[in-house]
């Protein structure tokens, strides 16, 4: 799992993003399940909910171009971190 949490001008563009993530994560080899959860609380506040095969298909996902990309992309306007 981890929580990505959105400026809130910047909150539509966020979720595009999380959602682009979600789809070419869950194209991945390993990726059994890759959800985006938009928070019932805080409207700039999302979940991702991630399902691998292993923990070596997980740390492949952290090695790929998209996921290095999408995370430069939200860094500046939003604040994703990795909880277990």
């Amino acid at each position: 799992m981890a929580k990505v949490t959105a400026q809130p001008s910047y909150t539509p563009q966020a979720s595009a993003l999380l959602i682009e993530l979600a789809r070419q994560s869950e194209e991945e080899s390993g990726c059994i399940s890759y959800k985006i959860l938009p928070s019932l609380d805080e409207s700039n506040v999302f979940i991702t909910l991630e399902v691998w095969e292993s923990p070596e298909a997980e740390q492949q996902h952290w090695d790929t171009a998209h996921l290095k990309q999408i995370l430069a992309m939200l860094t500046p306007r939003a604040v994703p971190y990795k909880s277990a």
